[in-house]
């Protein structure tokens, strides 16, 4: 008996032989949004889909791609057109998928930022001090742009004697990094305090010259301070990364460079009635500590005095008592030499009977001295008598006797 109809299985199976025939079904290339995705077994499944269609995807073994999907982002899918026979679905065996548009940029994005981070862009060691008052500020933007009217109006609310310099660049499109890179290299040989480089905000697309390594390479190099003020909170370009300070804005970046005149004067009456205090209290505390000083110099001084004068005093009474002493011990010595010398006085002989001779103005101390008929004189005590001498007789045996 002639079939007239085919099984489920025959229509699929002629189905997917249809597929296998069409070479051009063995590498296609499909663009769409992913959808409903999911990783099981080491595999990854998702729905590729546009608005108006959308088909089956498989990654098998998802973890050997550098790249995997997540619901939302737009990508590229290269696979296979597969029908599965049992089930009657058509999908695509996909052996590579890659993010499309902004996707590709972010990859290529995160790719430079982790080779400028390996070479030490990022360091903080190399971050310049931003000065507290700048005099001198340049900013980089565009002049006709929202950002730089926000950054000159705060800083002139607060400020009225910083100079800012425009230098005035198109900050996205083509000339973007080109302009910038001039305006920043020319900016860094003008000694000024701080540059700011900034831009309003916008999309990641907008935003994306700032990531340019040429820029970035050029921030690096910069001798002169600089801030970054590059779209709003939550945007960051590798600019911001290289710079020496980010601001989440424009008018944050004024705020910074802006220091306030009037909170400044207010600073510097209070700093010189500081030092007005502090001299005052120095002063005091010196004129306290030196009159201090000066009485203990006094109470010392005094008590030194008082310990030498009684020193000297009793040194002086002892030294008299041994000057009266030894005085004393020389007056004895003295008259007891006196009464030796008083003893043989001549005169106290004379007084005890006894007479002395004299001849020619000479003492007659020996008999042996006289000649007869000489004449001599006979001293006593009470006067002088004159004799001659008639006779004398010499005994050596009264001589020996005395």
């Amino acid at each position: 008996m002639t079939k007239d109809y085919l099984t489920v299985k025959q229509l699929n199976f002629f189905i997917n032989n249809l597929f296998l025939e069409e070479e051009l079904l063995y590498n296609v290339p499909v663009l769409g949004e992913v959808s409903d995705c999911s990783v099981v077994g080491g595999h990854c499944y998702f729905t590729l889909k546009d608005q108006e269609a959308q088909i089956k995807v498989i990654l098998f073994n998802a973890r050997n791609f550098s790249f995997i999907p997540t619901n939302g982002e737009k990508v590229l899918v290269h696979g296979r057109i597969d029908y599965y026979i049992k089930g009657g679905q058509l999908s695509i065996n996909a052996h590579q998928v890659l993010p499309f548009g902004k996707g590709i940029m972010h990859i290529k994005l995160e790719e430079l930022k982790k080779a400028l981070a390996r070479e030490g862009l990022f360091d903080k060691k190399y971050k310049k001090v931003i000065p507290k008052r700048p005099n001198n500020v340049a900013i980089i933007t565009s002049t006709k742009g929202a950002a730089f009217q926000d950054f000159f109006t705060t800083v002139r609310q607060k400020n009225h004697i910083i100079n800012i310099t425009a230098i005035d660049v198109r900050v996205q499109g083509e000339c973007c990094v080109s302009d910038v890179v001039t305006a920043l290299k020319c900016a860094d040989l003008h000694g000024f305090d701080v540059i700011v480089l900034s831009r309003g905000g916008g999309s990641f697309e907008d935003l994306y010259s700032f990531n340019d390594e040429q820029i970035v390479r050029t921030i690096f190099d910069m001798k002169t301070p600089i801030i970054t003020a590059i779209g709003h909170e939550t945007d960051y370009t590798l600019s911001d990364y290289v710079s020496d300070l980010r601001a989440i804005t424009p008018t944050a970046a004024a705020e910074i460079v802006a220091f306030d005149v009037s909170q400044l004067k207010t600073e510097i009456i209070n700093l010189a009635k500081g030092i007005a205090k502090a001299s005052k209290q120095r002063y005091e505390n010196l004129l306290n500590t030196f009159t201090l000083g000066a009485k203990e110099i006094k109470n010392k001084a005094n008590l030194l005095y008082n310990n030498q004068f009684s020193s000297i005093k009793h040194l002086t009474s002892l030294f008299g008592a041994q000057t009266k002493h030894y005085a004393q011990i020389k007056i004895e010595r003295l008259n007891a030499y006196f009464d030796k010398l008083n003893s043989l006085n001549p005169l106290k002989q004379l007084d005890k009977g006894y007479f002395k001779l004299t001849s020619n103005g000479q003492s007659i101390n020996n008999i042996s001295e006289l000649n007869v008929d000489s004449m001599v004189n006979i001293i006593g005590i009470d006067g002088v008598a004159s004799a001659k001498i008639i006779s004398k007789e010499i005994n050596d045996e009264l001589r020996e006797e005395y």
